[in-house]
């Protein structure tokens, strides 16, 4: 059997992967160094950017005292959380995806997915809860406001639960060492699920698709069609007056 199609499995001395997922060197692939040149200096522009312009962000929230409203608490929310996305995921991530082997230390294994999966859904969440606050402060504008007080611990919970749904992958992601076609032994480092079976794994990511993007899209979106259902029917102060007085106008000149 050609030896680039063999199974790889783990090491008998280690304990096998519960994800009863088998790669085989063919899933694995070499990119030219000119390709991971290229991109790595794309990457680092994207992540240098991001930290960035978010720090700018947060910089103008905190000097500013006009600008601490409940709204931009949330904005700087969002800020810090992809500070986060762009240095610890962006980079990280990506050199593993391009390389195919895990050539960090192997504590960042299941850190770096976790930070990424963590502040994914502190982004996501931010964003909903600004879409909330826009909805109350159009559908309900007497009422009163949502303080300062209780946006800060609204922040916290968001950071809380999007820390524990990013807890199975601190939990399942391990470094293992792969067949690599180079060495034809089980040499290459790679980073996989090797903590939770296959099915509940499978059943972890279904429900995390769903929080981070099918949930959140449908309560956005509903939140702003009804924002904007409210503010085609709402008059503009003065209206009234200027139908009225364009009626009494034509009743002269008949």
């Amino acid at each position: 059997m050609d030896s680039l199609n063999l199974s790889v499995i783990i090491d008998t001395n280690r304990d096998k992967p519960l994800n009863n997922i088998t790669y085989h060197s063919s899933d694995l692939y070499d990119v030219p160094m000119a390709l991971v040149i290229i991109l790595s200096c794309c990457y680092g522009t994207i992540s240098l950017v991001a930290v960035v312009g978010n720090m700018c962000v947060l910089l103008i929230v905190a000097v500013s005292r006009r600008m601490r409203t409940v709204t931009n608490y949330f904005i700087a929310n969002l800020a810090v959380a992809d500070i986060v996305i762009g240095l610890f995921a962006i980079p990280f991530q990506f050199q593993a995806a391009l390389l195919q082997r895990w050539v960090l230390p192997p504590f960042m294994c299941a850190f770096c997915p976790f930070i990424q999966v963590m502040s994914v859904n502190v982004s996501i969440f931010s964003l909903a809860a600004i879409a909330l606050e826009r909805y109350r402060a159009v559908m309900h504008p007497i009422k009163a406001k949502t303080a300062q007080g209780s946006a800060k611990w609204i922040i916290v919970f968001i950071w809380i639960f999007s820390a524990l749904f990013g807890v199975p992958y601190a939990m399942a992601l391990r470094v293992t060492m792969v067949f690599d076609p180079d060495t034809g032994d089980m040499t290459k480092p790679f980073c996989q699920n090797t903590g939770i079976p296959g099915d509940i794994w499978k059943v972890y990511n279904y429900i995390l698709v769903s929080l981070q993007y099918m949930v959140p899209l449908c309560l956005i979106s509903l939140v702003y069609v009804n924002i904007g259902l409210k503010l085609r029917d709402t008059q503009m102060p003065g209206n009234k007056e200027g139908v009225r007085d364009n009626t009494v106008l034509k009743n002269r000149k008949k």
